[in-house]
Parts: structure tokens; sequence; C-alpha cells
């Protein structure tokens, strides 16, 4: 059976990479299979408190099928096979790829104190956006995994951001602080200055020899000492003076403000001494909340890397643990995204109850080679068991290649995650996350309800893919598997698109950045079977004349049998951008017959096509026909065709050619302090700022951005995604539309011919 949703916690480890969250979660893993394997006399008391959790934890079965207290036998040693969105941080990820390359979201779970804690964790490259975002809108809470050797850098900051604009609970957990340059008050205090005043430590490490082994639990006072594998606390509590009394004072302090308990305000203020369960419960509600977020400091073992199992714990990694079940919202608690019906019509809103109507929504999709399609799902409301009928429903994806699609399927078989690995279960329950397998046609972010009831959920906000890559197969083999393979890797990735230009006629894979074009590429290969290799990227330029111009197309062949006979005379001349092109008659006294008139006009379009100079399409003239001659026996379609091409070609040949490039309108968001150099950058693209304007309020929650209005060259344009994010320290994000065409100044003209 499934838990209930009081009885599971979904947390999502987010941060910059190298911060080591894979490296926590394996640690985790081994620390909660450890506690399992101890006496019940001896096990480790809770740092905050004690007892089965705030909320359901009575012992009954946990997501797994097993009793409380049971742990994910599988531990954290690689072995476990890349199975759909399981196989874990510690092993294989989705699609059989290492884990190493944190690429994918993972889910992992395990048993604390009779809760089921599935931990996902994401890819802290800015590339794989699209998982991280995935693994947000799975989770009810996020811990953001701090390295103290590190500064916090910009995404992380816009991570943060995003997750206060939904409200997304959140905790910071400092790690590294075994390493010898390890500053945890520096680190704790970038925090504060970067995330706010909401941000306080719940324990303080004190230093024990060549690294921290001693926490001061700063609500209980107790002190805990992590040393030669185990862990010890003192009794009976110490009182806090000095700093860690102060932090205690600010702590208990900020703890009652956020949770808005007047009357523990009261007791506090008349200077009586708090029960500490009482502020564990106001502990829960303030972050529960998303305004209040406590820091854990953390020095995970560097074996914790070595495939061991049941590994001791790691300084803080027990009172992780128990801030997983003591302080973070269950899925009942966290609101679920506004629902509606597949039509758009409104529904009534949903809570996370398994004896609510269906509601589950797919986060991730992968394909097994030997399994097929599995996707990862999310369970808001009701419950899935295998084999059940399902509306899937996927709406508002149009725009990035995903069309609108309403389809009953039936379920296959339905998993959960065990440590990293996976075991077949027979249902999932509201709260619950689970993997299935058998859809023919979900995707990643559609929406499966009961048939009888259909709902959807709006998909979660996907950024769009701004890097354009030129691709081809070089072999035919692959360009029959091709179209198959693409159209599966896109349903498995949002934050991917393919086009084919109509007019390079290349194929063009639009992604997050280098490294996501090349992960997609290996995915072909290895999984599909299909070779690509990049080229280089062509820009659609084109042609127009430098001025008015006359043209005279002769064609004139009567050597034997039948001949071609056409003589036409064109006046050119160029209009404003965006005008088109106009073709006019002008023939006065039958000079050119009139069956030949439409012929001239073909041919002459013909030519537009082919280009004028350089290859391109040309683009704003008007042509008039003013004259020609004609021959009653070899004249004919044909030939005033081909001379009203050549008069064309003359007339550009007299007066030149101008090269005409697509200019973009783009627009950027940065913070105020990185303004100076992306309009430096523009700058030096050729680009030109036609407007500038302020967004946001200032703050931590939502620091001063600047918005940049431009207008620049789309062959400048093609790497901007790379390029932004180091000129922006990765806090930058823009769009683009296509504005219209401008001439290509003289000195760059050869740059643009000679790749035609």
């Amino acid at each position: 059976m499934s838990a209930t949703p009081c009885d599971v916690r979904n947390v999502v480890l987010v941060g910059h990479t190298g911060a080591g969250k894979t490296t926590l979660l394996r640690h985790l893993l081994q620390v909660a299979e450890f506690l399992d394997g101890q006496p019940a006399a001896t096990m480790p008391a809770a740092g905050n408190g004690s007892g089965s959790g705030r909320k359901g934890g009575n012992g009954r079965a946990n997501a797994n099928g097993r009793g409380a207290g049971g742990q994910a036998r599988a531990g954290a040693d690689g072995g476990a096979p890349g199975v759909g969105a399981a196989g874990g941080g510690a092993g294989a990820s989705p699609g059989g790829e290492p884990a190493q390359r944190s690429i994918s979201l993972v889910l992992a779970s395990l048993c604390h104190r009779g809760l089921a804690v599935n931990l996902l964790d994401t890819p802290g490259y800015p590339d794989f956006v699209g998982e991280l975002r995935a693994g947000l809108r799975a989770a009810d809470a996020a811990l953001f995994v701090i390295s103290a050797l590190e500064d916090i850098d910009g995404s992380t900051r816009m991570l943060w951001e995003e997750c206060a604009a939904v409200g997304m609970p959140r905790a910071i957990a400092i790690t590294r602080l075994d390493h010898p340059r390890a500053d945890f008050d520096a680190t704790l205090l970038a925090c504060q200055e970067t995330f706010g005043a909401g941000v306080l430590p719940v324990y303080l490490p004190e230093p024990g020899g060549a690294e921290p082994s001693r926490l001061v639990a700063l609500l209980t006072g107790r002190v805990i000492e992590y040393s030669a594998g185990t862990r010890r606390e003192q009794e009976p509590p110490a009182e806090l003076t000095g700093a860690a009394g102060a932090a205690r004072g600010a702590l208990v302090e900020g703890i009652i403000a956020e949770s808005e308990d007047e009357s523990l305000l009261e007791r506090y203020l008349g200077g009586e001494e708090l029960d500490p369960k009482m502020l564990l419960d106001d502990l829960e509600t303030a972050v529960a909340r998303g305004s209040f977020y406590p820091v854990l400091p953390l020095a995970v073992p560097s074996r914790a890397a070595a495939g061991a199992r049941g590994v001791p714990p790691g300084l803080g990694t027990v009172e992780l643990l128990d801030l997983f079940a003591h302080a973070f919202p269950s899925p009942r608690e966290h609101p679920l995204p506004s629902l509606t019906r597949p039509d758009g019509s409104p529904c009534p809103p949903a809570v996370g109850d398994p004896a609510g109507p269906l509601v589950a929504e797919i986060v991730r999709t992968t394909t097994d080679p030997y399994i097929g399609r599995m996707s990862l799902v999310r369970v808001f409301s009701g419950i899935l068991r295998p084999d059940a009928a399902v509306h899937v429903s996927g709406h508002g994806r149009a725009a990035a290649g995903h069309p609108d699609h309403d389809d009953d399927e039936r379920v296959g078989a339905l998993s959960q995650a065990v440590g990293i690995a996976l075991h077949s279960v027979d249902e999932c329950a509201a709260g619950g996350i689970c993997v299935i397998t058998r859809l023919s046609t979900a995707e990643t972010g559609d929406t499966l309800s009961d048939p009888a009831d259909p709902h959807h959920l709006p998909a979660w906000t996907m950024p769009e893919p701004l890097l354009p890559v030129a691709v081809r197969a070089p072999a035919r083999s692959d360009e029959s598997k091709l179209s198959a393979a693409l159209g599966r890797v896109c349903a498995e990735d949002p934050t991917l698109a393919v086009t084919q230009d109509a007019e390079t006629g290349q194929l063009v894979l639009w992604s997050m950045g280098e490294a996501h074009c090349d992960v997609v590429l290996d995915r072909l290969r290895e999984r599909f079977g299909v070779t690509l290799e990049k080229i280089p990227l062509r820009v659609p330029m084109r042609e127009t004349l430098r001025g008015p111009a006359e043209g005279v197309g002769r064609l004139v062949k009567q050597s034997g049998g039948h001949g071609q006979y056409a003589i036409c005379r064109l006046k050119v001349e160029p209009l404003p951008a965006g005008s088109g092109f106009e073709f006019v008659d002008e023939v006065v006294g039958g000079a050119v017959p009139r069956q030949f008139i439409p012929s001239v006009e073909k041919g002459v379009r013909a030519q537009l096509e082919r280009g004028l100079e350089a290859g391109f399409p040309a683009v704003d003239l008007r042509v008039r026909l003013v004259d020609g001659k004609a021959h009653s026996v070899d004249s004919s379609d044909m030939a005033f065709q081909a001379a009203g091409g050549l008069a064309l070609r003359e007339a550009a040949r007299a007066v030149g050619v101008v090269l005409l490039e697509p200019v973009l309108e783009v627009h950027v968001t940065v913070p105020d302090e990185h303004v100076g150099a992306v309009m430096s950058d523009v700058s030096a693209r050729r680009g030109r700022v036609v407007g500038m304007a302020p967004v946001g309020n200032g703050g931590p929650e939502v620091p001063a951005r600047t918005a940049i209005h431009a207008e620049i060259p789309a062959a400048e344009m093609t790497r901007y995604a790379v390029d932004l994010r180091s000129v922006s320290h990765g806090t930058g994000v823009f769009s683009r539309r296509p504005l219209g065409y401008e001439p290509v100044p003289d000195h760059l003209t050869a740059r643009f011919t000679e790749k035609s």
C-alpha cells in the first residue's frame, strides 16, 4: 500500500554544479540504511526533538509497502540499473547515462522516522534547467545545497527567485565544511545578504581538530558530537551564551515572527522558557509559508563516494533527515497547481487527498531500450493503479512544437523508488512519485486524470531554447531513422526544439546550450543509433538593388530547327523595406504579345528566388516591363521566361546589389550591476539599444533588474545564449523575435557571400 500524503516528504535538491548535491543524496541513503541497522535502544535521537514526525508518523506502511523504519536496501553503491526516472545520483540516470554527468533529474527514496522521503537530485549546470524545473514541479520543498568553498552564483540567485515566486518552502545546507578553506560564518553571511533576513541557522558548527565535529542545536541547547563513526548528544542541554546564545535568540524570534504565533510571542517576551517541541511546531509553520529558511551545516565524508553501504552519518546528516521530517511540509500542506478542464473551463480545486479525483502529471519522460517509454509521475490527487485507464491531456505548448492533444490510454506497470532502484507497487496515492510504463503518446508536462472526470494542470513554465545548432546525418541510413528518433527525444525534453529551415534547408536543433546539444546528440547516437554531426549555421539573407536600373534580356537562337526568340526591356527600382515585389506591365503597341507578359513575370520571379549575385532571394523590388520584341514562329513561353531573368540580371550588374541580413528584436533582462557589460556586448554585435526599463522593486527576493530592448543582426546572435550567460554571470535572460531586414555593411559583405 502507498503511504498517505501526511507520511511523505518530497524534497528537491538544487544548487550550482559542484556544490555536492549528488554526494549528499548518496550519503543520505547510506545514513538511512546505517540508522536502520542500529538497535532501537542505541539509535541516535534527533538533535531538535524526537518522535515519529510531527504529522502522520504513526508507524504505518511507507511508500514502498514496508513497515515504518524499514530502509532502502538498494544502497548507494552505483549498482542500480538505469531504469526510468530512478537510477539515482549514486548509480545510473535514466537511459543508462552515468549519474556523475549530472544531466538528468534523479529520484531516490529513503525512510526516516516512519516517513517516506523522496529525494529529487537536479543537475546544477544551467543547460539542463528543464530537468531542474521538473524537479521543482514534483517536489513540495527545496533544499538549496551551497558549498562553503564557492560564492553564490547567479543561477542559484535566479532559482531562489523562482522558488519565491511560487512560494516554495526552502532550506539551506552548507556543505564541504570538512575542507580546510571552508568558512561557515562567511557562507552564512553571504546567504543572508543574498536571500534575505529569513535565513537563520538551526545548528552551529564547533571546530574540532582538522574539521568540525560538533554541532550546537540552537533550539534545544544540546551539543551533538560526531566522532569515530558515532553520534552522541550531550546531556543535559547546556545554556547557550555568546555567539550561540545570540544566534538562538535570533532563531526563536524569527520562528515566532514568521509563524505569527502570538501566544508564543507573549511568553517569549515575558521571559518564559519555551518548550522546544512548541518551537518545532512553529518552525514547520514558518518553513511551510515559504518565508523562513533554516540553515544546516554539513560535512559529508569522502567515503560516501566509495560505494559503501550503511555508512555512519557525517556531520549534520541526521539533523538534515530530521529537518525533512519535522519542518518540511507534507503534500497535503503544499498548495496544488490550479486545475481546469481540458477545454479550459474551470473545475473545483483539488487537494492532496487519495479519496479525491485522480490528478497526476508527467514530470519526466525517458525511453529504455528494453522496456520502452517510461514516465516519472507525481500524483497530486487520487490514486494511480497499474493497468488503469487514464485521460492524457496536453495543452498550451503548441508554440514549442508540442501540439495539443487529448487521448485515453491505459498505463502499464507501476513502480516506486526504493533507494535508487525501482520496485513494483500496487498503487501510488496522492503525494507519491512513481514510474509508469506503456504510455505511447504522453509527453513531459501532460496531465493524467480519470477519463470520466478529466482534468488539466497547466504545464510549468519552461525556458525557450535559444541556441541554434545546424546538424546533418552523414549517412543515408541515419536519415531513415532520424524523424522518429527526434520525435521521441523532443517528447522527453521540453527544452529542446527541432526545425527544418525552409530557406537554407538545414536541420536546426534549438537547445539550452552547447552541453545540452552535445548530450542530445549523444543520446540520439547511443539510444537510437542515429549519428548527427554539427555544421556551420547559415543565416537566411536577402538581396536587393542599390538603385534604379534598366536591363535588356535577349534570347535569340535561330540556328536550325525550331528557334527561340524573345527580347524584353525592364526598368527595376528598389522599394522600401518590407514592400515585397511588384510587377508592372507598361508595354504599348503590342511589342510583347499579351500571352507572353505573364511569362516575363514568371521568369522574373524565378530569378528573384535564385538571387541576383550571392544566391540569396531578392526582395523589395518593382519591375516594369516597358518594351520588347517577339517572333511569330520562334517566340514561346519558355523563351520569354528566360529573357525576363536575363534582363533582371543585367539590371543588377549595372547598378550593383545590396546584401540584406535579418535583424532581431531582442529583450534582455539582467540585474542592474550587469547592465553596462550587456550594453557593451550589444554594441560589439553591431546592435543598437532602443530602450531600457526597470523590472522588479529590488530586495533579496526580487533584486532590481533592468530590461534592455535592442535590435541586433541575427548573424551575431547564434551564440548569444552562451555569451550572455558569461557576460551576466548566469543571471541574464533574453527573448528574441524577427524584426526585418537591413543592409549588411560593405566591409562585411564578403563574410556572408563566402558562406553562400
